[in-house]
């Protein structure tokens, strides 16, 4: 009796272990890429400068560990920043959207696209901000920031009216 329900749990613990896989971490890469002289994509050789209504191709990054097929939405927003305490915050006082894209990228998938961002606002030290949000255009908020997206990243860049 003692070797049938020994046989019978070890049974029923591998059936479980096939039928119910460990989870494992879940999150979501998000990242910025340029092309460099080959034609070879590296998180290298940034924009620095652009001229007001001229677009800059980049490259957006996803990568999906959400152990499940997800909708993702970015938003790409030219914010002119205030430092505040020091440079240990931030206040945007004013904001440009320049794109909205919403993709569906599988498990494990990764999934790179090119944008071509074309901010207006000049200035010195605009911040390019890339906002990647779960979800349909529809979930992002009116006035989206850094700290309330799912992943964010930026590049300080300086917009011209003219070319230099």
């Amino acid at each position: 009796v003692l070797l049938v329900a020994s046989i019978l749990l070890a049974v029923g613990s591998v059936g479980y272990a096939v039928t119910v896989p460990p989870q494992g971490e879940q999150f979501s890469e998000f990242y910025l890429l340029t092309e460099d002289d080959d034609g070879a994509l590296v998180a290298d050789g940034y924009p620095e400068t652009f001229v007001a209504g001229e677009p800059r191709p980049l490259v957006v990054g996803i990568g999906n560990h959400e152990q499940r097929s997800t909708q993702y939405t970015v938003v790409v927003e030219a914010h002119d920043i205030e430092l505040l305490d020091g440079g240990n915050e931030t206040r945007i006082r004013d904001r440009e959207r320049l794109l909205t894209r919403t993709t569906t990228i599988g498990h494990n998938e990764t999934r790179n696209f090119e944008i071509r961002p074309a901010p207006t606002m000049t200035g010195e030290e605009i911040r390019l901000t890339f906002l990647l949000y779960r979800g349909a255009a529809s979930e992002v908020p009116a006035s989206p920031d850094p700290d309330g997206a799912y992943r964010s990243v930026h590049l300080w860049i300086d917009v011209t009216e003219t070319e230099a």
